[in-house]
């Protein structure tokens, strides 16, 4: 009887200890979601690749900040100024975020004025 109960306290030990690790696993991917959402979130201003004029862009932040926690983020656009004229574009301009991201940034300030 005491063995059996040894092991029942050894076992809730044991799901106690991976109940801690999955918690730390899974704080770290939201961690990793919120950097990725500060980090492509706002207006952006790019030049397209397709007519070499300035594009007012913004990054699907939301979108990439659920797939960093799940997965690795995909960049894609949610908004262009060259749309809907030139909604099936390659987003070619997103390797300009990716190198540049908060360097092409639109500051709240600028925008509303």
């Amino acid at each position: 009887m005491e063995a059996l109960i040894a092991m029942f306290v050894g076992a809730g030990e044991i799901a106690m200890v991976l109940f801690a690790l999955v918690a730390i696993y899974l704080g770290y991917r939201v961690i990793q979601g919120i950097r990725v959402y500060v980090k492509f979130r706002g207006t952006r201003l790019v030049t397209c690749p397709e007519t070499h004029e300035a594009a007012v862009v913004e990054v699907s932040a939301r979108s990439m900040a659920m797939q960093a926690i799940l997965d690795e983020p995909c960049l894609m656009l949610s908004k262009c100024s060259r749309w809907p004229i030139r909604r099936g574009c390659g987003q070619d301009c997103l390797r300009q975020i990716e190198a540049h991201s908060s360097e092409l940034r639109i500051s709240d300030a600028w925008k509303a004025t």
